[in-house]
């Protein structure tokens, strides 16, 4: 496995994690900012199984790119997460603000819960979506997939 590779387990981990968590929020309707923590994980395990095998046990600077780049992939992750919460949940939950301040069904709020999401932008959505202790989780995930790979007793584990 090439160098240049190596950070791509990562990356996958990250997007995976992404999606398990707008999914987690669709089916249960609650943001559970605690599933970032899972995003890092994912992260970290990614980057260390792919890195493992194309860099060496001693490579202390490669290692501290490769943990820095798991970091910033959890991040990246979460952000991915909550982008898909947006795109998957945003609308639906428009229709039941609305159907509650109108006294309308939410049949009859979904039209105008379409074009109100078509008039804000994601990323204000996103926004909207976020809390400070969100911050927290994202901190929190960033240092989970920086530490994983930076443990030499996990590394040597996977070679």
């Amino acid at each position: 496995m090439n160098t240049l590779t190596a950070p791509f387990g990562g990356l996958l981990g990250a997007a995976i994690g992404g999606v398990l968590w707008a999914k987690y929020i669709q089916w249960t309707g609650r943001t559970a900012g605690f599933v970032a923590i899972g995003i890092g994980i994912l992260t970290g395990v990614g980057i260390l199984l792919t890195s493992s095998r194309s860099l060496e046990r001693d490579a202390r600077t490669m290692w501290r790119v490769v943990c820095a780049a798991a970091a910033i992939f959890a991040i990246l992750g979460i952000f991915i997460g909550k982008y898909l919460d947006v795109q998957w949940n945003a609308v639906a939950e428009i229709a039941e603000q609305l159907s509650q301040e109108h006294n309308i069904s939410i049949e009859q709020a979904m039209p105008t819960a379409t074009v109100v999401f078509k008039g804000q932008s994601v990323w204000e959505l996103m926004q909207a979506r976020m809390s400070r202790i969100d911050l927290l989780y994202c901190a929190a995930a960033a240092f989970i997939a920086f530490r994983i790979p930076s443990i030499q007793r996990l590394r040597n584990y996977f070679y």
